[in-house]
């Protein structure tokens, strides 16, 4: 298993940050009501878009499900656009027609997210066999949860993703929970990349909240892809931090178990990856200044989307097939 030099696990831990602080931003400014659609935040699953997306070029594509600001922004989609979006401004990613769970960016290789669960897995598996009747070497990767493990879509298409020998990268962030209930009362005592691997993909688990192992992962997993081998799954736990929807946390609901949301805070991506760059020899002073790019990058992209313009009417008209 390759290991990220210090340098390269330094930008992820730039990458993660960037992501976390983007939506500690988005929770801080909700209650404004100015944000007019659902968010679903992905607070303390960084490493896993991070560590997944930074093995793809941009001709790679990516679809992703309605928790899909991280995964947007790791494969390279634009911090304006997302800001815009869920203002619902006309420099959206969108256009402003499709708020949080909406996203696409042509120009980064993120092609959609969308709130139906298993929506994309399907579209994912016909871009990567369109891919693979152009002979472009190109991967496709989808994102989505445990929770699709349980739609039917999503085994119908690994098993044609094998049938085809597809150029797909399958990648289930398991955090646990559907909404508030626990994974052990919607499915049976087994570990759902076994399953994967009886249809007949290459599939493996790993800790998804340690960037560096969902990154070796994630490397193995996308070569093999490119290199003709069929398609991939990835099974990675992790944990949200925040509610299923919206912008505040919620263990005083009780779903959890006493202390397991602590437990998953004392596992975050961001102090694990402190650490290692610490070991390394990266100093405090190195990871406050990436602390002060990311905040000023972050304050940056808010006051440029929110100077934007908000759609004219007439773009009511555009997109629309009959």
């Amino acid at each position: 298993m390759n290991v990220p030099t210090t340098a390269e696990l330094q930008d992820l831990y730039y990458r993660m940050l960037r992501i976390r602080r983007a939506e500690e931003a988005i929770a801080a400014r909700y209650a404004e009501q100015h944000m007019r659609c659902p968010t679903h935040l992905c607070i303390g699953e960084e490493a896993i878009a991070v560590g997944v997306c930074a093995h793809l070029t941009e001709s790679d594509k990516v679809f992703s499900n309605h928790r899909g600001h991280g995964h947007y922004l790791a494969k390279g989609g634009s911090l304006v656009g997302l800001i815009a979006e869920l203002y619902g401004l006309a420099a959206g990613c969108c256009g402003g027609r499709g708020g949080s769970m909406h996203l696409s960016d042509l120009s980064a290789g993120f092609i959609a997210s969308t709130p139906i669960v298993g929506g994309t897995v399907p579209v994912a598996a016909g871009y990567a066999w369109g891919e693979q009747r152009r002979n472009s070497n190109n991967v496709v990767v989808v994102f989505f949860g445990d929770g699709c493990f349980e739609e039917g879509v999503l085994h119908e298409t690994m098993n044609f993703a094998v049938l085809k020998n597809l150029p797909l990268v399958m990648v289930c962030e398991n955090n646990q929970y559907s909404v508030m209930t626990p994974l052990y009362e919607r499915q049976p005592a087994r570990d759902i990349y076994q399953i994967a691997a009886a249809h007949g993909l290459q599939a493996v688990s790993g800790d998804g909240n340690k960037v560096e192992h969902v990154h070796a992962l994630a490397e193995n997993a996308i070569a093999a892809a490119r290199d003709g081998e069929g398609p991939q799954f990835l099974e990675l736990h992790t944990h949200r931090w925040p509610e299923h929807c919206g912008p505040n946390e919620d263990d005083e609901l009780g779903y959890r178990m006493p202390g397991e949301l602590l437990a998953w805070k004392q596992r975050c991506p961001l102090l694990y990856s402190g650490r290692a760059l610490a070991d390394a020899g990266v100093g405090a002073e190195v990871l406050l200044e990436i602390e002060q790019q990311v905040g000023a990058e972050i304050a940056e992209a808010f006051a440029e989307a929110l100077a934007g313009p908000a759609p004219v009417l007439a773009s009511m008209e555009r997109h629309v097939y009959v």
